[in-house]
């Protein structure tokens, strides 16, 4: 049996590793049929980590990376069976093997680079993992568009690690309906799951079915419409890359906090000393939820009049613009599924934004989800946009407070500056030119600046109190001498800082 991975590390030697790769060429070249671009991916553990639900397949599992889930597989095989026999039964395919798994067998090296991590064992089980998920598929959108509901859940179908490669589906329509078929056995249905579960209009524009990588990238494509957009680049920081600098006088107090706790004597001041900490320097920043700095919609509305209103254009999420104190949003209609839907159409924008080597991934439905996150921070807020039919849906209006606020943003910007920064600029300038908004963040600046002389203060008197305690227990001690020189090695350091 053939291996089916052809990206396996070498352990010893140059030449199996030149032998592999000759061999992985030539099979694919042998395949008529171009390789598709890597558009699977295995979703990063800190999204698992926010709500592993809206990742992970609940009821059923598809394609490599699910198919044999030690929980999913013994409940649905059989369900997916049934399945099968429904699709055979339909268009009246006499040998399943022959006609569908022999085809999917022969094209298994150009359908493993469609994912960035696949499994090594043999094509003729992927060939026939990848029939039974694709019918599977073919049958649930069937039952989908007649019946206008799921046997199983749809959104499993639409989570990034369960998606199938167009590519296999094809090559199951030409098994279906003949190589010159005239039957379409897909877009349809793609289209009418995308419209029936998509929280934004779909582009009037059709999308390239040619390009599709799978019904995932339909629904993105259908929604955002990269085809006519601005490709711009995406350049992303890794976590901990930025810097933290801290203010000196924070050092300060944190060095008088390391000398409290070696001595005995002084922990009822340290406590004081950490609670000073806390209040002075715990910041925005340390929150694990980033967002657009943005005013919420009642705060934009209360303080500086500003009106949002449904924009009456069919653009979609591009469709978002300030005029004149009107602030134009478009539709977004948000129910059960709603929240698994959006977290993996950001988890694949993102990671296509990151992996694609044909560009036209920018983050624009990611900066959406952003600017909603800055402007919806309660129900009040929810309440107005659904009084002028921006939000829509069975969602409660707490719930949708919690999604919005509950979606952290990607480490990552476009080059240039979008549309909708450039309206959240704009509104961000409305709000800040209000005097009363402009008294107060002049307040906030002088509270801080009077805070840091306060913390400053506090930390000399607690040196001197450290100093002295160390004096009293241990007086002509090492310790004693240690403490001395680094509490003054601090202070010297904070006051080349300040001069």
């Amino acid at each position: 049996m053939a291996s089916v991975n052809p990206f396996v590390a070498p352990t010893s030697g140059d030449q199996p590793w030149v032998d592999q790769m000759r061999k992985t060429l030539k099979t694919q070249l042998a395949v008529p049929i171009d390789t598709p671009p890597l558009s699977i991916f295995s979703i990063p553990q800190n999204l698992k980590d926010e709500k592993p639900e809206a990742y992970l397949p609940q009821r059923i599992g598809l394609g490599p990376k699910h198919h044999f889930d030690a929980e999913l597989y013994p409940k649905m095989q059989q369900n997916k069976l049934t399945a099968v026999k429904r699709v055979i039964k339909l268009y009246q395919i006499p040998d399943l093997e022959d006609q569908v798994a022999e085809r999917i067998k022969q094209i298994i090296p150009v359908v493993s680079p469609c994912y960035d991590t696949f499994p090594e064992t043999d094509e003729e089980a992927f060939a026939w993992l990848f029939t039974i998920d694709g019918l599977l598929l073919l049958d649930q959108l069937g039952v989908y568009l007649l019946e206008k509901g799921f046997a199983i859940d749809e959104k499993d179908l639409i989570m990034l690690e369960n998606q199938i490669p167009m590519i296999v589906l094809k090559e199951i329509e030409k098994a279906l309906s003949g190589e010159n078929g005239v039957e379409d056995i897909w877009e349809s249905k793609f289209r009418f799951f995308a419209e029936s579960n998509s929280p934004f209009l779909l582009s009037t524009q059709n999308v390239d079915y040619s390009r599709v990588n799978h019904l995932l990238d339909y629904m993105y494509h259908s929604i955002v419409n990269n085809e006519t957009s601005v490709s711009r680049d995406v350049n992303f920081l890794k976590a901990g890359s930025i810097p933290d600098v801290k203010p000196a006088t924070e050092e300060l107090l944190e060095a008088v906090i390391q000398a409290a706790g070696l001595i005995p004597g002084a922990k009822p001041f340290l406590g004081v000393l950490e609670s000073v900490e806390k209040i002075l320097y715990e910041t925005e920043e340390e929150s694990t939820i980033q967002e657009i700095r943005v005013p919420s919609v009642s705060e934009l509305g209360d303080t500086a009049g500003v009106k949002f209103v449904l924009a009456t254009s069919e653009e979609g999420i591009r469709n978002i613009s300030f005029v004149d104190g009107t602030c134009y949003l478009p539709v977004i209609t948000l129910n059960f599924d709603s929240e698994v839907i959006l977290r993996n159409l950001m988890a694949y924008e993102k990671l296509m934004a990151k992996n694609s080597l044909m560009g036209g991934f920018g983050l624009e439905l990611t900066e959406y989800v952003d600017f909603m996150c800055g402007i919806i921070d309660s129900a009040k807020d929810v309440k107005l946009l659904r009084e002028q039919k921006i939000i829509e849906g069975d969602l409660r209006d707490e719930e949708i407070v919690r999604l919005f606020n509950g979606i952290g943003r990607s480490l990552g910007n476009m080059s240039g500056q979008s549309k909708l920064r450039q309206t959240v600029a704009e509104l961000n300038k409305v709000y800040d030119s209000v005097p009363s908004v402009q008294f107060q963040k002049q307040a906030e600046k002088q509270a801080r600046a009077a805070a840091k002389a306060i913390t400053f203060l506090v930390s000399i008197s607690g040196t001197l109190v450290l100093a002295r305690e160390a004096v009293v227990q241990a007086s002509g001690s090492d310790t004693t001498q240690m403490l001395v020189s680094f509490v003054t090695e601090k202070l010297g350091i904070f006051s080349s800082l300040i001069q």
